[in-house]
């Protein structure tokens, strides 16, 4: 078993195929593979079916799970931010030296829209200001819309662009984005990690459970970074930034594992940009 468990959320969301579609099968021997037992995993698909991201038809090992509208959004969004990511990395989406501001105001009947705006907003790495109004260095309008709707948007949110911020400890930007969006914060999501990268790799004498182990512990320390990296453009942060190199070696690594077990789902499933080529 890997040193770096995989969380059973992440078991999970490693099985849905292009179609989104995952056999049950399928998901309790790969959780099995990574040294989870069925009770845990069970648990983890009833919290993703409460909140909407999948549903399950059929029971036992011969039921499967769809990929509800909400969750192919969700998990779309989590693709471009992955790209974002490498994208900003490689220099190749520089920052336009705007601030988006990302207010509203929900009266209290419509209190689920103004928690789907938090939520949305928290999750695409905006930073609050004040109550109702975040901060962003990203034009987030797209991607709000997919995470809440375009009626929530366009009823409750208001936006707006400015060159200049400063406020109570921040006069420029690199202090803007060390203020709202601490770099210890950021580096302290990458530790994890870090140290799945530091084990030594798993090569092919050792079988193929351990690979799937070692590769979904490797999936689940990278996912979690980014869950918490705002994916500041890189002008906001010093100068060399170490999640980016993480993210590089992150990207060999996979690639090297998908060159062990190529047909293997679960590995296109968690591919940042290249790493079939890397």
């Amino acid at each position: 078993m890997s040193e770096y468990q995989a969380a059973p959320r992440t078991v999970v969301e490693a099985c849905f195929d292009p179609q989104g579609t995952a056999s049950l099968a399928y998901v309790y021997d790969l959780a099995a593979a990574a040294g989870l037992a069925d009770q845990p995993v069970r648990l983890a698909i009833r919290r993703l079916e409460a909140a909407g991201v999948l549903r399950q038809e059929g029971r036992g090992r011969k039921g499967r799970l769809l990929l509800t509208d909400a969750g192919r959004l969700r998990s779309d969004t989590d693709v471009r931010l992955v790209r974002l990511a490498y994208a900003q990395d490689a220099g190749l989406a520089p920052w336009d030296g705007l601030w988006r501001l990302h207010t509203f105001s929900v009266p209290e009947q419509r209190r689920p829209e103004r928690d789907a705006l938090r939520t949305a907003l928290t999750r695409l790495g905006a930073a609050p200001l004040a109550p109702g109004a975040y901060l962003s260095p990203h034009d987030l309008l797209a991607e709000l819309v997919g995470e809440t709707s375009e009626s929530t948007v366009g009823s409750y949110l208001v936006t707006a662009e400015a060159t200049r911020l400063t406020g109570p400890g921040f006069t420029d930007p690199a202090s803007v984005a060390e203020r709202l969006w601490p770099a210890a914060d950021t580096l302290a999501a990458y530790r994890p990690l870090a140290e799945a990268l530091a084990a030594e790799p798993v090569g092919t004498d050792h079988g193929s459970t351990a690979l799937v182990a070692s590769a979904l512990g490797l999936a689940d320390a990278f996912s979690r970074a980014l869950e918490h990296d705002p994916l500041l453009p890189p002008e906001l942060r010093p100068a060399p930034w170490p999640p980016a190199r993480l993210r590089h070696a992150f990207r060999e690594r996979w690639a090297a594992i998908r060159r062990q077990a190529p047909d293997l789902s679960l590995f296109r499933s968690f591919d940042p940009p290249g790493a079939e080529k890397a």
